[in-house]
């Protein structure tokens, strides 16, 4: 497939919101002292860092809490984020001299923590992750984003197949050629997670209100002075976005550069655990893994749904892919080849055209900050090793005015303003790193 020219709808089609039944129950307050739009897994770790910091959000959620892409994914949480490594580091490094490294390793260190201060955890598990290696190509490239890793302090290793199945001895030797193993990635119930997070947060003093949709921001005198709502509008000192692939239709000024990419994921019966590490192939294009309780997860074959599911506001699961995942559990593991589909869902990823998260000041038409507007967007797949630790860092912005614990500059929303740039996703989202 050509790659797209940056003016081509299907890219970056019409933003729509995000659907939703209104509450009419709901008692909305007038004012806040910062609102978070969204209770996915950035909404729901900003509500927790601000009111660590003293501060009481009032969180707006349209559906339930992890209703979107954080609860439509396989939990897990990869530090290499996929084929996408070596093209945000470029510009990670660029812009602050660090790698990208730092920020996920520093988003994994963040949900161990985490998971030991919840009450009940998060199911946190250093399981590590072995990206398998099918075909000559897939093991030149595998090798070669090792050394690139390597070089950037995250720590992988190269295995052979007689190591890879040692370490996962359910893997069918035949399919395989090796695989990278990165020991420090994990995996956790991302439903546990949000909850757990808003749980911590409402007993630190902020409030949730659900069934209440955000229609756009409203600026005055120059700055952002709340929102207005399904249900009215409310004055804030800050909002923050954290609304995933529907932010377009609240920032224009963003909107010709992150498109919405259909995903499924299914899951299966309970079985006995015989998977212990998470599993990715093709790129991340595909992956797997097992739940503590038995459960298996299988996500991926985008590039098998019509148009490949980009451009596409509809979460319908479409039938014919639960086949395919099925059969790629079956192809690497015979043991599980019978396992039972139980659910099939399909979730909207938000992808960056640089595939650099967006996190920061929330930009204007032209480019300049809005004070008092803020978002976190443009995760591109990897919900889990960008959204705790830029949640901490636009937190820190909203309420010190500043990011302490690493720089924010090289997620600045304004890369991605006043020009549609060509996404550079689409060679690994095919199967290739381009």
């Amino acid at each position: 497939m050509p790659i797209p020219s940056a003016g081509e709808t299907r890219y970056f089609p019409t933003p729509e919101r995000v659907a939703f039944e209104p509450d009419p129950a709901v008692e909305l307050p007038s004012g806040a002292e910062v609102i978070v739009v969204g209770a996915g897994f950035v909404g729901a770790w900003a509500a927790y860092h601000l009111t660590r910091a003293g501060m009481r959000p009032l969180i707006i959620e349209a559906n339930a809490p992890a209703s979107g892409a954080s609860g439509r994914l396989c939990g897990l949480a990869l530090a290499g984020v996929g084929g996408h490594f070596a093209r945000v580091n470029a510009l990670v490094r660029a812009s602050s001299g660090r790698s990208i490294a730092e920020y996920t390793c520093r988003s994994l260190d963040l949900l161990e923590a985490i998971d030991a201060e919840l009450p009940g955890g998060i199911e946190w598990e250093r399981c590590g992750s072995l990206d398998l290696l099918t075909d000559e190509r897939q093991e030149a490239e595998g090798r070669a984003m090792a050394e690139i890793q390597r070089a950037e302090g995250l720590p992988v290793e190269m295995l052979s197949t007689e190591d890879v199945i040692a370490k996962a001895p359910a893997l069918d030797a035949a399919q395989v050629r090796g695989a990278k193993w990165t020991p420090g990635d994990g995996q956790l119930n991302p439903f546990k997670l949000v909850y757990g997070l808003l749980e911590a947060a409402h007993r630190m003093g902020a409030r949730s209100v659900r069934g209440v949709r955000v229609e756009s921001v409203v600026a005055r005198s120059g700055r952002v002075w709340g929102v207005e709502t399904s249900h009215g509008v409310v004055q804030a000192g800050a909002v923050l976005l954290a609304t995933n692939a529907w932010t377009p239709a609240l920032v224009p000024s963003i909107a010709a550069n992150l498109t919405p990419i259909r995903e499924h994921v299914m899951v299966t019966e309970r079985l006995p655990r015989v998977l212990r590490q998470g599993f990715e192939t093709n790129h991340c294009n595909e992956y797997w893994r097992q739940e503590p309780t038995g459960e298996l997860l299988i996500g991926g074959h985008a590039a098998t749904d019509e148009g490949m599911g980009i451009g596409t506001y509809s979460t319908t699961a479409r039938s014919e892919i639960a086949p395919q995942l099925a059969r790629l559990l079956g192809r690497f593991h015979p043991s599980l080849r019978d396992a039972r589909v139980v659910r099939v869902w399909a979730g909207l990823l938000d992808f960056a055209s640089l595939e650099v998260p967006m996190a920061g000041a929330l930009p204007a038409s032209d480019g300049t900050p809005l004070p008092g507007g803020f978002l976190v967007c443009g995760l591109t797949g990897h919900g889990l090793p960008y959204s705790a630790i830029l949640a901490l860092l636009v937190s820190e912005l909203i309420s010190s005015g500043a990011s302490r614990t690493l720089p924010l500059e090289p997620f600045d929303p304004q890369r991605y303003v006043g020009v549609a740039r060509e996404p550079t996703w689409l060679a690994p989202f095919e199967g290739g790193l381009g």
